[in-house]
């Protein structure tokens, strides 16, 4: 089974994340976003090697934007996906809904976002805690299908008291290479933008 963008990123990344250090708050906390384009590689296949090239260039353009309005950065962008950081799981968690209601009709395409959050601490090890953040994130963002943002447990307990989001139980998952059950939720958000969560 060919790797997903997702993936990639996470393989990527990991070697290298006491980089990410500079990107936390003062107390440690670190949100992250992995995020790619669902079906892309029969998108891709369809549209041909020149528009698919122009699309990820617009999709590009547009997540920087979105992502820097809300304080995140883009911490590496790999074929159709993408790794943001966040100060604030509320500010996360405002971006990914802005981001899948600005790609919604991608969704109705067959090419909506697949999304996971997560939110940790930068304690004692770093490089050892940053890594398994990043995994955990991918492997959330993994199970995700078009449209939806899936996020941890940690993350809804950041932001569950904000009246704006809204929460759907997933159950306890087993990711590979991790120990234990891990709870994941998704995020109920309405593709009208007119009635958008204000940053």
């Amino acid at each position: 089974m060919p790797l997903t963008s997702i993936d990639v990123i996470a393989s990527a990344l990991e070697p290298v994340l006491p980089d990410l250090g500079r990107l936390t708050s003062p107390d440690g906390a670190l949100t992250l976003m992995l995020s790619d384009i669902g079906g892309a590689e029969q998108v891709a296949e369809r549209l041909g090697p020149e528009q698919w090239a122009e699309l990820l260039h617009d999709h590009h353009v547009l997540v920087g934007q979105i992502v820097g309005h809300h304080d995140g950065q883009v911490v590496t962008i790999e074929r159709d996906g993408f790794m943001a950081s966040f100060n604030s799981a509320h500010a996360g968690l405002h971006c990914g809904v802005e981001l899948q209601r600005t790609f919604a009709s991608g969704a109705d395409a067959g090419m909506g976002l697949r999304m996971g959050l997560h939110s940790g601490f930068v304690i004692a090890n770093p490089d050892q805690l940053l890594g398994r953040n990043v995994v955990l994130t991918a492997r959330i963002a993994d199970k995700a299908a078009g449209g939806e943002i899936l996020v941890s447990s940690a993350l809804k307990e950041y932001t569950e008291r904000d009246p704006r989001f809204r929460f759907e139980p997933r159950g306890e998952v087993h990711f590979k290479g991790m120990l234990g059950e891990h709870f994941v939720y998704a995020v109920l958000w309405q593709p009208d933008t007119a009635a958008s969560i204000p940053s």
